[in-house]
Protein backbone atom coordinates (compact mmCIF):
# COMPACT_ATOMS: atom_id res chain seq x y z
CA UNK A 1 0.00 0.00 0.00
CA UNK A 2 1.29 3.35 -0.96
CA UNK A 3 1.61 6.25 1.45
CA UNK A 4 -0.93 8.07 -0.06
CA UNK A 5 -3.03 5.01 -0.22
CA UNK A 6 -2.70 3.89 3.73
CA UNK A 7 -3.50 8.09 4.40
CA UNK A 8 -7.08 7.23 2.58
CA UNK A 9 -8.00 4.36 4.18
CA UNK A 10 -6.99 5.65 7.74
CA UNK A 11 -9.22 8.60 6.96
CA UNK A 12 -11.91 5.84 6.55
CA UNK A 13 -11.25 4.21 9.58
CA UNK A 14 -11.29 7.37 11.19
CA UNK A 15 -14.85 8.62 10.38
CA UNK A 16 -16.02 5.44 11.42
CA UNK A 17 -14.59 6.10 14.73
CA UNK A 18 -15.82 9.64 15.19
CA UNK A 19 -19.39 8.29 14.10
CA UNK A 20 -18.80 5.64 17.01
CA UNK A 21 -17.76 8.61 19.40
CA UNK A 22 -20.57 10.96 18.38
CA UNK A 23 -23.46 9.10 18.15
CA UNK A 24 -23.14 5.41 18.34
CA UNK A 25 -23.69 5.13 14.50
CA UNK A 26 -27.13 6.51 15.00
CA UNK A 27 -28.06 8.24 11.80
CA UNK A 28 -31.24 9.26 12.80
CA UNK A 29 -29.73 11.21 15.75
CA UNK A 30 -30.61 14.77 16.66
CA UNK A 31 -28.46 16.57 19.04
CA UNK A 32 -27.51 20.18 20.53
CA UNK A 33 -31.01 21.22 20.41
CA UNK A 34 -31.48 20.27 16.93
CA UNK A 35 -28.05 21.84 15.65
CA UNK A 36 -26.45 18.53 14.89
CA UNK A 37 -27.87 15.84 12.70
CA UNK A 38 -26.73 12.47 11.54
CA UNK A 39 -24.17 9.79 12.57
CA UNK A 40 -21.29 12.31 12.86
CA UNK A 41 -23.57 14.97 14.50
CA UNK A 42 -22.77 17.64 12.18
CA UNK A 43 -23.86 21.33 12.37
CA UNK A 44 -24.76 23.50 9.40
CA UNK A 45 -21.65 25.49 9.90
CA UNK A 46 -19.31 22.30 9.31
CA UNK A 47 -21.19 21.55 6.62
CA UNK A 48 -20.94 24.29 4.53
CA UNK A 49 -16.85 24.02 5.71
CA UNK A 50 -17.38 20.77 4.03
CA UNK A 51 -19.16 21.69 0.58
CA UNK A 52 -15.95 24.87 0.66
CA UNK A 53 -13.70 22.00 0.90
CA UNK A 54 -15.28 19.94 -1.59
CA UNK A 55 -15.30 22.08 -4.11
CA UNK A 56 -11.60 23.14 -3.86
CA UNK A 57 -11.40 19.49 -4.78
CA UNK A 58 -14.03 19.49 -7.81
CA UNK A 59 -16.07 17.24 -5.75
CA UNK A 60 -20.02 17.59 -6.18
CA UNK A 61 -21.20 19.99 -3.23
CA UNK A 62 -24.34 18.17 -1.17
CA UNK A 63 -27.10 19.81 0.44
CA UNK A 64 -27.78 19.95 3.89
CA UNK A 65 -31.26 19.27 3.30
CA UNK A 66 -30.21 15.40 1.93
CA UNK A 67 -28.44 15.04 5.72
CA UNK A 68 -30.82 11.97 6.55
CA UNK A 69 -28.86 9.76 3.36
CA UNK A 70 -26.74 7.80 4.44
CA UNK A 71 -24.29 8.21 2.12
CA UNK A 72 -24.48 11.98 2.09
CA UNK A 73 -23.67 11.93 5.84
CA UNK A 74 -20.53 10.03 5.25
CA UNK A 75 -19.41 11.91 2.30
CA UNK A 76 -19.78 14.91 4.30
CA UNK A 77 -18.16 13.85 7.39
CA UNK A 78 -15.27 12.28 5.57
CA UNK A 79 -14.84 15.80 3.78
CA UNK A 80 -14.81 17.51 7.02
CA UNK A 81 -12.60 15.66 8.46
CA UNK A 82 -10.47 15.78 5.46
CA UNK A 83 -10.28 19.40 5.87
CA UNK A 84 -9.41 19.57 9.20
CA UNK A 85 -6.65 17.31 8.46
CA UNK A 86 -5.60 19.55 6.28
CA UNK A 87 -5.94 22.48 8.34
CA UNK A 88 -4.01 20.86 11.31
CA UNK A 89 -1.09 19.97 8.71
CA UNK A 90 -1.22 24.22 7.63
CA UNK A 91 -1.02 24.76 11.32
CA UNK A 92 2.35 22.88 11.49
CA UNK A 93 1.20 19.26 11.89
CA UNK A 94 3.24 16.87 9.93
CA UNK A 95 1.37 13.63 10.98
CA UNK A 96 -2.12 14.87 12.76
CA UNK A 97 -3.01 12.62 15.33
CA UNK A 98 -6.72 10.92 15.37
CA UNK A 99 -7.32 12.54 18.86
CA UNK A 100 -5.47 16.16 17.01
CA UNK A 101 -8.04 15.92 14.10
CA UNK A 102 -10.83 14.81 16.00
CA UNK A 103 -10.30 18.10 19.02
CA UNK A 104 -10.19 20.04 15.58
CA UNK A 105 -13.76 18.17 14.46
CA UNK A 106 -15.34 17.85 17.76
CA UNK A 107 -14.48 21.37 19.34
CA UNK A 108 -14.08 23.53 15.80
CA UNK A 109 -10.34 24.17 14.75
CA UNK A 110 -11.38 27.84 15.48
CA UNK A 111 -11.69 26.84 19.04
CA UNK A 112 -8.62 24.06 19.10
CA UNK A 113 -6.59 26.56 17.72
CA UNK A 114 -7.13 29.50 20.00
CA UNK A 115 -5.89 26.62 22.83
CA UNK A 116 -2.65 27.11 21.13
CA UNK A 117 -3.83 23.51 19.91
CA UNK A 118 -3.74 22.37 23.78
CA UNK A 119 -5.82 19.09 24.19
CA UNK A 120 -5.73 19.70 28.35
CA UNK A 121 -7.88 22.82 27.57
CA UNK A 122 -10.67 22.04 25.66
CA UNK A 123 -13.95 21.27 28.01
CA UNK A 124 -13.54 17.38 29.82
CA UNK A 125 -16.10 16.10 28.10
CA UNK A 126 -14.70 17.04 24.40
CA UNK A 127 -10.85 15.30 25.96
CA UNK A 128 -12.72 12.08 26.76
CA UNK A 129 -14.25 11.53 23.58
CA UNK A 130 -10.82 13.03 21.36
CA UNK A 131 -9.17 9.97 24.00
CA UNK A 132 -11.71 7.61 23.08
CA UNK A 133 -11.61 8.73 19.37
CA UNK A 134 -7.48 8.28 19.28
CA UNK A 135 -8.09 4.74 21.47
CA UNK A 136 -10.10 2.99 18.83
CA UNK A 137 -8.46 4.25 16.21
CA UNK A 138 -5.32 2.77 17.23
CA UNK A 139 -6.95 -0.76 18.16
CA UNK A 140 -8.24 -0.86 14.29
CA UNK A 141 -5.42 0.60 13.00
CA UNK A 142 -2.74 -1.80 14.32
Amino acid sequence: MTPGDRQKAELVVLVNCVGQIESGMNYSAVGDAGKAVGAWQMHVAAWITANQWRKTKDMPTLKHSNWPDKNVQRMMALSYLSWCKEQLEKAGFANPTAEQIYMAYGWGFANFKDSGFDLSKAPAHKQDAAKRCQNLFTELTK
